[in-house]
């Protein structure tokens, strides 16, 4: 009876995260959508979807140009004390970025009213229902997560230089997110970019 009814539920595990793809995408379109009309002509250099380390939340977030700027200036007067007279030039004069990659600091879309929250309800449903089923499909989460991507790249949702773009999938406060993020990038962006993004530093 245990081992019948290990049987039934691999499949439908697999099959949620299958039927999971649409949805993403979809939710995620429609928060980019809302962000583009904020942007009022800035730049978009990078997408990224982020989940956490148990894959049961996810936001969407994007950054500008113009943004990055701004909160490295910004950064300029938080750290100040603990950075050279080098490094302060070179975040002035727009060198160097502590926040180019890194998602919890990128503008926008406002995640407070994201559509995905919908589809991190469904995902925090699902691994509570059965936690080591759960974890045992990880892998079919990044798949649900990389090709709904993919259809949105491909269908320029982040605008008409949407093909230019470097994206990628991260993992907040994990050690694994380099990883992840690299992994990701090279399914998502042309050769191009993803040498590019491989070459991306944290430093300043």
């Amino acid at each position: 009876m245990n081992l019948f009814k290990k049987l039934r539920k691999e499949p439908e595990m697999k099959l949620f995260f299958q039927n999971l793809t649409g949805k993403i995408e979809e939710a995620v379109r429609n928060d980019v959508e809302k962000a583009l009309k904020e942007l009022n002509g800035e730049k978009i250099y990078a997408a990224a979807l982020v989940t956490d380390s148990d894959c049961i939340t996810l936001y969407p977030a994007l950054n500008t140009c113009e943004y990055m700027r701004k909160r490295d200036l910004e950064y300029i007067e938080i750290l100040k004390d603990h950075l050279s007279e080098e490094q302060i030039r070179k975040l002035r004069d727009g060198t160097s970025s502590v926040t180019r990659w890194v998602p919890d600091d990128w503008g926008y879309p406002d995640n407070r009213d994201s559509d995905l929250i919908k589809i991190s309800e469904l995902l925090y449903a699902k691994e509570k229902s059965n936690p080591k089923e759960y974890a045992k499909h990880i892998d079919s989460f990044f798949e649900a997560v990389t090709s709904a991507f993919k259809n949105l790249i491909e269908t320029k949702a982040f605008g008409e230089a949407s093909e230019t773009i470097t994206c990628f999938i991260s993992m907040s406060d994990d050690e694994r997110a380099p990883a992840i993020e690299n992994f990701s990038a090279k399914l998502l962006n042309s050769e191009a970019v993803y040498e590019a993004f491989l070459k991306r530093s944290y430093d300043i």
